[in-house]
């Protein structure tokens, strides 16, 4: 029995650290639904650092705590839609739908990933494959979703000129190459947590002729790589984000430049959405 404590200990001990919860910074944040965006939408440019490969991004918040993406890419030609919801309690996306093939008319979509859990363990599926991840750090974000839910979070920071830190996670996507099958049950390191991603105010400035909020964004969740966050002094929601490292690797770097914003419904929403799939469809129906 005694040559079998030190396995029982050990067995122990890493049966811990699994289920060990993750550190947080929820205590910097205000969490009350009239301080979230809602009714409205903003409007992106998504580009590499230099300006190209550029895409149009559309952030509808339609109530608190929850958003839907349209991308729009190729000259409209290409049209994807995200949904996500976020636990009141950690600020995570613990609901997550993506589709793509918008262009191809409506009912023609294709789902491309859906994100289950909770805070504490997330599983992406695609095709028919599980991928868990365990946040390190709440709140937590996918960068591959173009930190649009850090946008529902930034108005409700205390102080919108603190320091604040929040993880990151993302689909690895180079293991994806790799090891990913279809319909292979639950595969582990697929989907990554990051680490932590550090935001560090700097100065108040003005962008363009908008006052914002400057910070500099770094940490273990971008490798110690530098950026830059401008946060719109205003409404508190993303002004503009660059950053070295891409959040997709069809691009070289990641910048977002917001470009016009309006207050909408849910039905006028519907309507937007109908139109950039009528014009997208036209565009393929002509090549």
């Amino acid at each position: 029995m005694q040559a079998l404590r030190p396995l029982l200990l050990a067995l122990s001990l890493a049966t811990s650290a699994a289920l060990a919860a993750p550190s947080q910074s929820l205590d910097q944040y205000e969490i009350k639904p009239e301080r979230a965006p809602q009714g409205q939408l903003v409007n992106y440019i998504k580009s590499n650092l230099d300006g190209s490969k550029r895409l149009v991004l559309s952030l509808y918040f339609a109530k608190p705590f929850e958003v839907e993406a349209l991308k729009v890419e190729g000259d409209g030609r290409y049209i994807a839609h995200v949904q996500a919801k976020l636990d009141p309690q950690t600020l995570t996306a613990t609901w997550m739908r993506s589709f793509n093939g918008l262009e191809n008319g409506p009912g023609k979509q294709r789902l491309q990933m859906q994100m289950d859990g909770s805070a504490q363990r997330l599983v992406a599926s695609v095709a028919g494959t599980q991928m868990p991840v365990a946040p390190s750090h709440l709140p937590a974000h996918v960068y591959n979703f173009d930190l649009s839910s850090l946008n529902l979070t930034l108005p409700l920071l205390k102080n919108p000129r603190a320091d604040f830190t929040i993880g990151l996670i993302d689909p690895d996507f180079a293991a994806l190459r790799t090891r990913f099958k279809p319909n292979a049950g639950e595969l582990e390191g697929l989907f990554i947590d990051k680490g932590q991603a550090q935001f560090r105010y700097l100065r108040d400035e003005e962008l363009d002729g908008v006052p914002t909020h400057r910070f500099e964004v770094g940490g273990p969740a971008f490798g110690g790589v530098t950026g830059t966050l401008w946060v719109n002094a205003k409404d508190r929601l993303i002004e503009r984000f660059e950053h070295a490292l891409p959040d997709n690797p069809d691009w070289k770097s990641f910048k977002l430049s917001r470009i016009s914003e309006r207050a909408m419904d849910a039905a006028a929403w519907e309507a937007f959405k109908a139109a950039s799939v009528q014009r997208a469809m036209g565009l393929v129906e002509a090549e």
